[in-house]
């Protein structure tokens, strides 16, 4: 090696030694979200910035929240933290956050991010987290290997869907996959509730909470229809996370599953391809709406300790880069919060989302912490999912609970 080289690589690996670190948040831990926060790491690294992974596993998120109280409490928050929906403004209320558009120019987000994206960072009307994706929700998701085998048509409503997993069970495959946690009840719950309330009915709901619709007749079907669901999933899934579930369809053990477009970014890593090994479809009668989930990060206030505004800025800005945007959410399969990036690498189910959030009706998902802060959420998923779970329980008696419970937060 030349002089010239050994002193190139010296200074190199001096320059690494000393990068600047940030510690972050997250609960990105399945195959597809670690994969996803991957590219971000190597971004940030080419920026001479080191990613101080603080990786929260499991309960949907619901553990990261209480490790990040935790710290707060304690006067020593990471420096990042992916927090999203009404959280952000709780946070933002005890004055904890920074304020995003004193750390970056913020006058050009209306150039390409939609209005719903940034109204979701928005509190007080100051943008107080910085946006990365879009999920879709309401996604059901198919087997394609069984459907074929069985020569199954693709499920449009919900009578044909339930006449396909009778189908499905005959045939000794587990019909609908299930890791049996609470969110993930509630997000079942979710897709049913937003296909047969409508998105008004759903928003007056659980985005309003209207009493009167939360303890009407049209509610205790919902829930009725909710608890037919249970038999098609299996019992040695109780307290199993979504990646586990979404393996059944990988290993071609299950039918169907209700879930979120991050089990996609799971599969891509497996080498699955869509439309070819799985088939993404919207939930039964609920053609044209999109229940959204929007990640974002926020940043910290440390004590009196100034952040340094330089590493912040290039957090934002990889964060909010065509490329980055690009490569993040083909690994995370969510789509792109920037409008005007190429999506051509993207699949078909991809595609279909960014078509559907684009002219389909849009309502937050409650279950990802959109439409509630994470607290409401959790005790909301806990009486669906204790419902869901108990064979003698009674769907009227279910709604007047939920109601009680939500009128004794919110008030």
């Amino acid at each position: 090696m030349s002089k010239y080289l050994m002193l190139l690589a010296a200074l190199l690996g001096f320059v690494n030694v000393h990068a600047a670190e940030v510690e972050v948040l997250h609960w990105w831990t399945a195959k597809g979200e670690a994969e996803a926060q991957g590219i971000l790491e190597d971004a940030l690294l080419e920026q001479n910035i080191k990613w101080n992974n603080f990786a929260i596993v499991g309960a949907g998120g619901e553990s990261a929240v209480r490790v990040l109280q935790m710290r707060a409490l304690s006067g020593n928050p990471p420096d990042v933290a992916h927090i999203k929906g009404p959280d952000i403004g709780e946070w933002a209320k005890i004055g904890m956050l920074e304020n995003i558009g004193k750390i970056a120019d913020t006058s050009t987000w209306p150039d390409f991010l939609p209005k719903i994206v940034r109204e979701t960072v928005t509190f007080d009307g100051q943008y107080m987290a910085v946006p990365v994706n879009i999920h879709r929700v309401n996604w059901l998701w198919l087997n394609k290997a069984i459907f074929d085998e069985l020569d199954l048509p693709l499920p449009t409503t919900w009578q044909g869907f339930f006449a396909t997993a009778n189908k499905i069970q005959a045939a000794g495959y587990i019909a609908i996959a299930h890791g049996g946690t609470a969110w993930q009840d509630a997000l079942l719950f979710e897709s049913m509730a937003l296909s047969l309330l409508g998105p008004e009915k759903y928003k007056q709901a659980f985005v309003e909470y209207n009493e009167a619709l939360l303890t009407s007749a049209e509610m205790i079907h919902v829930f009725e229809q909710f608890k037919r669901l249970y038999q098609y999933t299996d019992s040695s899934m109780r307290g199993k996370d979504w990646y586990q579930a979404s393996q059944l369809i990988s290993n071609n053990q299950a039918g169907m599953q209700f879930m979120g477009d991050w089990a996609m970014g799971m599969w891509n890593t497996q080498g699955k391809k869509a439309m070819v090994d799985y088939i993404c479809i919207d939930v039964p009668e609920s053609k044209g709406l999109f229940s959204y989930n929007i990640d974002s990060f926020v940043f910290f206030e440390k004590n009196g300790r100034k952040n340094s505004r330089e590493i912040q800025r290039s957090f934002i800005d990889i964060l909010l880069s065509e490329k980055f945007q690009a490569e993040f959410n083909l690994a995370k399969g969510s789509i792109p919060v920037r409008q005007g990036i190429n999506m051509d690498q993207l699949n078909q189910c991809a595609h279909k989302s960014f078509t559907d959030f684009n002219n389909g009706q849009l309502v937050p998902s409650f279950t990802q912490n959109l439409a509630s802060t994470s607290h409401l959420q959790n005790i909301i998923s806990k009486i669906i999912s204790n419902y869901f779970n108990n064979p003698s329980a009674d769907a009227a008696t279910t709604v007047n609970s939920l109601s009680l419970a939500i009128r004794a937060i919110k008030n």
